[in-house]
């Protein structure tokens, strides 16, 4: 059995390698000494959109959005800034720029991750039993993981009439059956998986 210590010495290892499969942004913008000239290249004859789209997504190497949304991992609790954030805004898939949340649905639940009652379009949110029984949340349009959907969020009586979505709860794993019918779900949401937007 692997310790704690090898499991995170393998999960960072594997998102340098990851980043590593493409040129870095320094040799990109010119800094490698071997590469310079290669590299100008390449950036100058890349098609301008391709450019902007990468620029949009993980073109900014970031190992840990990387781990948490291409490998599913999960990000240490009340590390993120988006778990203290109170703006109002939109939340989007840091990944491919898709809004899955927003402020409205946004709650302080104490896990020490991001967490929502809603999504702000429950068909750009995925779902996915996995082999514990909890539900992963992920993004559809490009599948990247987000965290877990969790029966236990808001009380239904604690949230105006007008922000209730019906979200089909058969899916979310319950331990109480009372639970499903008083409470809303809580998707528990990794912050290096999303980018906030001011409105």
């Amino acid at each position: 059995m692997m310790s704690n210590s090898g499991l995170k010495r393998s999960a960072v290892f594997l998102a340098c390698f990851f980043a590593s499969c493409e040129p870095s942004s320094a040799f990109a913008n010119g800094f490698g000494k071997s590469n310079y000239r290669h590299s100008t290249q390449c950036a100058a004859s890349n098609d301008s959109d391709e450019t902007e789209e990468k620029s949009k997504g993980l073109g900014t190497y970031n190992p840990l959005r990387l781990a948490v949304l291409k490998l599913g991992m999960t990000e240490l609790k009340f590390t993120s800034p988006l778990n203290y954030e109170k703006r109002p805004g939109s939340y989007d898939c840091a990944n491919c720029g898709s809004t899955l949340f927003d402020s409205k649905g946004k709650y302080d639940s104490g896990s020490g991750w991001p967490s929502f009652w809603k999504t702000s379009n429950e068909d750009r949110v995925g779902y996915k039993r996995e082999w514990d029984g909890r539900v992963e949340v992920t993004c559809k349009k490009c599948g990247g993981h987000l965290g877990h959907a969790f029966p236990d969020g808001p009380q239904r009586k604690d949230v105006p009439d007008e922000f209730l979505l019906e979200i089909p709860q058969d899916d979310l794993q319950t331990s109480n059956p009372d639970n499903k019918f008083t409470r809303l779900p809580r998707y528990c949401v990794n912050g290096a998986s999303l980018k906030f937007k001011e409105k």
